[in-house]
């Protein structure tokens, strides 16, 4: 994908000024991640602004017993601030691409001078702060409060409603054994709950590939509480 077509995706740039398009159109660029790499690992130097505009891209913990946690799943759209904080943070935790991954990319020093010039992209970061700010309170829902079954639907929508237009994944191509590892329940747990919503045709099971059939019915399951 060309940077001139990636940046008319991302959101708020029909409200943006000629002259701030402009400026990004020349400063940004488009980063293509393969699927299981790291993207901009921590202690990195790179510092960017970056834009998702494909693929499903996660931020993880690693644990000492080899074990990874989800934290979030990153939406397409969603603006991203690389290592601005998390190089000098002691924790091992990093952006992963799980499918093949597309970013547009604006360096620190173009974002910071872009920023002191237009209140319209000041308040473009703030709204994506808001927006992952809420990306984590749906994590921390479905880690804290939902049921189990919940739980594993709640990742399932949070991945679909992740993707939009034309370019969407098709599929959530996730194995068992990394849903179960992201959302610290049993593989045999996800299995059977998977399965469970196959036969109610909420989803299709294609060899280790999961196809969302019925969105709003997994919307429903993730919105029980536990009692």
């Amino acid at each position: 994908m060309f940077a001139e077509e990636a940046i008319m995706m991302i959101p708020g740039w029909n409200a943006f000024p000629q002259a701030l398009q402009q400026a990004l159109l020349r400063q940004s660029r488009v980063r293509s991640e393969k699927a299981g790499s790291i993207v901009f690992h921590q202690g990195a130097e790179v510092e960017a602004i970056a834009w998702t505009l494909k693929g499903h891209l996660f931020a993880n913990v690693h644990h000492a017993n080899g074990n990874q946690t989800l934290l979030t799943h990153v939406p397409v759209g969603r603006m991203i601030l690389f290592n601005f904080v998390w190089k000098r943070t002691p924790l091992d935790r990093n952006f992963i691409a799980m499918t093949d991954v597309e970013l547009l990319i604006l360096p620190r020093g173009s974002a910071t001078q872009l920023l002191a010039q237009f209140d319209e992209f000041k308040m473009q970061v703030i709204d994506s702060l808001t927006e992952r700010l809420n990306d984590l309170d749906r994590v921390l829902y479905t880690h804290k409060v939902s049921s189990r079954e919940a739980c594993v639907a709640a990742f399932l929508v949070d991945c679909e409603e992740g993707q939009k237009g034309s370019r969407r994944e098709r599929h959530i191509p996730f194995t068992m054994q990394f849903m179960a590892e992201c959302l610290r329940l049993s593989r045999p747990f996800v299995a059977k709950t998977l399965r469970h919503f196959a036969d109610r045709q909420m989803v299709a099971l294609n060899y280790g590939n999961i196809e969302v059939l019925d969105l709003d019915g997994l919307r429903q399951v993730a919105s029980r509480e536990m009692m």
